[in-house]
């Protein structure tokens, strides 16, 4: 599956618009920050990895892309 972007963008702009509501400034750049890691992580976690390679016995080798 590929990342989905406009879905990523939503999550941002939808965190964003929640910050702008906080009415403590400090409190909110920890809050922000924690919860912009965790859109960063979901929308690197729905990707699919698809990796193709030869193993001779030994360490699997090859190469991977995120799709």
């Amino acid at each position: 599956m590929a990342l989905n972007d406009a879905e990523f963008i939503q999550a941002v702009i939808d965190l964003q618009d929640e910050m702008i509501e906080s009415e403590n400034y400090e409190a909110s750049k920890l809050i922000y920050a924690q919860k912009l890691l965790a859109i960063i992580k979901n929308y690197l976690m729905s990707g699919t990895v698809i990796i193709t390679g030869t193993s001779n016995q030994g360490a699997f080798t090859g190469t991977g892309n995120i799709e």
